[in-house]
């Protein structure tokens, strides 16, 4: 299409012709209608698919350093009318970086929109009085799978011959014809980055194959020695996406970094620790890491250096707790492995502290609470029911015992025993780690009230750290104790609070210390060890303050606790209402009525009840910790597990008579289910040889036990057997099983357990029926609620394939992570309810304390 100065293209004006190029020819126009001067950018002949693409994309974006668009005619594109001139190189270092980060700021906005440039070269990027301009989406591409057109490079070739993209700019990925992500746009950037600093291309040729070959084959000249930006270029340059950076901002942070660090004087020639220094202080500005030779060289003045570790792309961390989260630095302070939701898949993420990147540990689905053995080579965690290790150096998952229950911690000795926390068994059990069957390690002192002990710690010379609850007080005591003795122990603290109890560790100055928290504040203090006894006074290092793990030479800590929001979401994932204050609720369950919730607030560990209608909460029990509340079918009583060891108590649903006990046995119970006809409950109990079993119990009207009634074991097999749900007409009991390998939901018939049918798939956990019978609900293992058609026959029922409704929100937990509304069309769930922020890291604390100085 031919256009000449003075045409009018609607009420646009041409007046001059700035550029002509394979994608179309752009004009400068007035438009008449607003009287200001914009660049008009019109197709050669037909609109093409590539330009409405482009049209789409561009106007989704708003963004400073982004070209704006302001209107699509049939054939072209209105956009903002840049002042300015192509990008050129080389420029001064302090420009470059100004630039940069510009340039990353855009993409940035681009890629959180799924949105990939695929074409950045200094030809669209104009630099202005107000900065640079990010121009031309014509090639840019929204997430998604390959096209056909992009599955080679011949057939990635226009007609024309041209190839999408300026070769010299393009990403290995991109020529080899596979599909690109955001980490090719910062390959390109890299490219563009070492032009715009030595003003040569990174990758030159004679031809286009020389050029292809080079980025494929070969590196780049590298910057003069002990240029900031060398190590930064690379890393953008590197062949593997994998390698590269991962998102824009933290490829602005190594760039603002790095320039800082330019301008730090060389160390002199007499000091050569300084050079080691003041390199590792480079690294970890440009990377938010360190140099390994910085951690296990010393140093004669140890620099206390401080960042910040955020979770892996489109993720969060989950907050350490007896239901979920956690993080553990290794005792080598090399790496962290921390408990993260990305996509809804909860499990441990490893990353080494000389690089920026994490990666996920395959088979920790669902993992709690890890720690790591002493030598550096493994990880151990509680997920689905058992303690699990994962062996670091070949990659190998083992079940070491099982954990039926909410796990309070571990920690894993130099003489090969690993001793470790379950809430409702009170006392701490140990295990050999290479497996075998758990054995009682402590037993609370039932007659001065302790409920718990949790969040052991190894101290040296056969001695170990231990924290205990009582029944009379919210916080925690911290004893020490002989390995050999656990009944000889020596209190510590008595006023400690937090959800990781007390950590040891011996500093890099050859000083032991502990860290605990009271409230939300982290506080240290110096310990003798061999005494067993604190010295000096305690000092806070950071509030608020949620979580911490430490080594002698690294201190990791979540920087502010998470609340959690009760929320209702319809059968698609939508939250549509939310139900009272955020706080720390589990164990929730809907009312039969549907105008209460019963739940357990974590911390207090007391029943709770909310008005689903006002949200109004109100205490139903105290002192103690109480677990898994179930509703009688009239609404009037609560059935829930207590005492030492946990067992079955009662208590009216108006709080009125007090807590009364049901049953009395020396295994841990915990009830699941109460029939709808008011005749029986179901429980789960633990037995030392079988595991979790389900068993009945028949009751009377009032809510009390049938005189003379015994319990009556339903399912006993050599496998656990929990969370027992039954069916609305009593002739099916839905529950999972750990049989396989893997948790599964299972149906079978009741009151004869003669009939079995498998519902889940791929693993699945919580199971809950529909208010109807018609519909079982359950949790997969990557956390999505999946949904179950129900059709009963006469002596069977015939479930249909699983299906998922959507995937859970971000980190519902508890034992109970969802229920169900009546209706079958609302699920109740527990969520976080604020951002958690990312881990604070502190390199060479024992400096910080030294100094009295408080982490911020």
């Amino acid at each position: 299409m031919s256009i000449s100065i003075g045409q009018r293209l609607g009420s646009y004006e041409i007046t001059a012709l700035l550029g002509e190029g394979g994608m179309g020819t752009v004009y400068r126009a007035t438009d008449t209608r607003l009287n200001r001067a914009v660049a008009i950018k019109v197709c050669a002949s037909q609109f093409s698919e590539r330009f409405a693409q482009e049209a789409s994309v561009i106007a989704s974006l708003n963004h400073p350093h982004i070209c704006h668009l302001y209107d699509v005619g049939p054939n072209y594109l209105v956009m903002e009318l840049v002042d300015g001139t192509p990008l050129r190189g080389p420029l001064p270092l302090k420009q470059a970086v100004e630039y940069a980060g510009q340039m990353l700021d855009a993409l940035d906005a681009a890629h959180r929109k799924g949105i990939t440039h695929r074409d950045i070269k200094p030809a669209n990027v104009l630099v202005t009085k107000q900065g640079v301009k990010l121009l031309d989406f014509g090639l840019a591409k929204r997430r998604g799978p390959l096209e056909e057109s992009d599955a080679t490079l011949t057939t990635a070739l226009t007609v024309k011959g041209e190839i999408l993209g300026t070769l010299q700019y393009m990403s290995p990925e991109q020529l080899q014809g596979k599909d690109v992500d955001a980490r090719s746009d910062l390959f390109s950037f890299g490219c563009l980055l070492y032009e715009m600093v030595t003003g040569k291309r990174a990758f030159e040729g004679q031809s286009a194959a020389s050029v292809i070959a080079a980025i494929l084959e070969r590196e780049p000249v590298p910057l003069e020695a002990e240029h900031p930006l060398d190590r930064v270029l690379r890393r953008c340059l590197a062949k593997d996406p994998d390698h590269r950076f991962q998102n824009a901002l933290d490829l602005k942070t190594a760039l603002t970094w790095a320039l800082e660090q330019w301008s730090i004087p060389a160390a002199p020639r007499s000091s050569p620790w300084w050079i080691v220094a003041a390199v590792a202080v480079l690294v970890l500005g440009a990377l938010g890491t360190w140099q390994l030779s910085l951690l296990r060289n010393p140093l004669a003045d140890k620099h206390v250096i401080r960042f910040q570790l955020q979770p892996p792309d489109g993720g969060r961390f989950v907050p350490a707790g007896a239901f979920g989260g956690g993080f553990a630095v290794s005792p080598d302070s090399q790496t962290v492995a921390f408990i993260a939701n990305v996509d809804s898949h909860v499990g441990i993420w490893v990353r080494s502290l000389d690089a920026t990147d994490a990666h996920l540990l395959p088979g920790t689905n669902g993992a709690i609470n890890p720690f790591w053995s002493p030598d550096n080579k493994s990880i151990a965690f509680s997920a689905g029911g058992k303690l699990r290790a994962f062996d670091l150096l070949h990659g190998t998952l083992s079940n070491l015992c099982d954990t039926p229950g909410a796990f309070q911690g571990g920690a894993w000795s130099a003489d090969g025993r690993i001793v470790f926390g379950i809430r409702e068994f009170g006392g701490l059990f140990q295990v050999a780690q290479s497996g075998g069957t758990a054995s009682q390690f402590t037993t609370p002192d039932r007659a001065h009230g302790e409920v718990t002990h949790s969040w052991p710690q190894m101290l040296p010379g056969g001695r170990f750290l231990y924290s205990e609850r009582s029944i009379d007080s919210e916080n925690e005591t911290v004893y020490a104790a002989m390995v050999r003795d656990p009944l000889r122990r020596i209190r510590l603290l008595s006023s400690a609070r937090g959800l990781t109890g007390a950590s040891y560790v011996r500093g890099d100055d050859g000083k032991d210390y502990l860290f605990w928290f009271r409230g939300t504040t982290l506080l240290w203090q110096q310990f003798d060890a061999d005494k067993l006894q604190l010295t000096g006074d305690s000092f806070s290092v950071a509030d608020p303050a949620a979580g911490v793990s430490v080594s002698s030479r690294v201190l990791v800590y979540a920087p502010s606790p998470s609340s959690r929001q009760f929320q209702w979401f319809d059968r698609v994932g939508r939250q549509v209402g939310i139900l009272g204050e955020p706080g720390e609720y589990v164990f929730s369950r809907i009312s039969p009525d549907g105008l209460h919730v019963v739940a357990v607030r974590v911390g207090t560990g007391d029943i709770w009840l909310l008005e689903t209608a006002r949200g109004v909460v109100s205490r139903l029990t105290s002192r103690g910790i109480h677990l898994s509340p179930v509703w009688s079918p009239d609404g009037r009583t609560i059935l829930f597990s207590t005492g030492t060891p946990f067992n079955l108590f009662r208590i009216h649903a108006e709080g009125s008579g007090g807590e009364e006990r049901v049953l009395e046995s020396e295994n841990r119970q915990q009830p699941t289910d109460w029939s709808k006809d008011g005749r029986l409950i179901l429980f789960g109990e633990v037995s030392p040889d079988t595991g979790v079993d389900l068993w009945t119990l028949e009751m009377n009207p009032d809510g009390k036990p049938k005189p003379g009634a015994k319990p009556q074991p339903y399912i006993r097999a050599p496998f656990n057997q929990s969370l027992g749900r039954f069916s609305p007409d009593m002739r099916w009991v839905a529950y999972q099983s750990d049989e396989s390998g893997r948790n599964e939901v299972y149906v079978q018939s009741f009151p004869e357990a003669h009939k079995k049918v498998q519902i889940s798939t791929a693993g699945g956990r919580y199971p809950e029926w529909g208010k109807d019978g018609q519909e079982l609900f359950y949790v997969s293992l990557d956390e999505k609620l999946m949904a179950v058609a129900m059709k009963p026959g006469p002596d069977s029922t015939e479930p249909s394939l699983p299906h998922e409704l959507f995937a859970l929100p971000r980190d519902t937990v508890g034992l109970s992570p969802f229920d169900v509304a009546a209706d079958g069309q609302r699920f109740l769930m527990s969520v976080t309810a604020d951002k958690v922020e990312p881990l604070t890291v502190i390199v060479n604390w024992s400096s910080l304390l030294r100094k009295g100085a408080v982490a911020p």
